[in-house]
């Protein structure tokens, strides 16, 4: 069910090419709200949702700018494919911790 709401929430995205500095601050930014969601209980599901879908999707965007090879049907374990996708542009020179630190700072 999730690989089929995120492949539909990519769909819905701007057309075009997107720089790498817009397209990391989408993940930045839907990063932190995705963080939030983890300490805030009474966000309610749909949102919370919503907060992993953004999240994804700006992963997904950014690692197509790099040739990461993923898309939605690598998602059936979204944790896991969220730290691998991580790891790869960790490994391609994007320090990630770093930006989203000095985002939330």
């Amino acid at each position: 069910m999730y690989v089929d709401l995120l492949t539909r929430a990519l769909g819905k995205g701007e057309e075009g090419h997107r720089s790498e500095d817009l397209l990391l601050a989408d993940l930045v930014h839907s990063r932190a709200r995705l963080r939030a969601t983890e300490w805030d209980s009474r966000i309610p599901v749909a949102e919370a949702l919503a907060r992993e879908l953004s999240y994804d999707g700006a992963l997904i965007r950014l690692c197509a700018l790099h040739d990461v090879a993923t898309g939605p049907d690598s998602f059936a374990n979204p944790v896991r494919e969220r730290s691998r996708l991580e790891g790869e542009l960790r490994a391609r020179g994007l320090d990630l911790s770093d930006e989203l630190e000095a985002e939330s700072a």
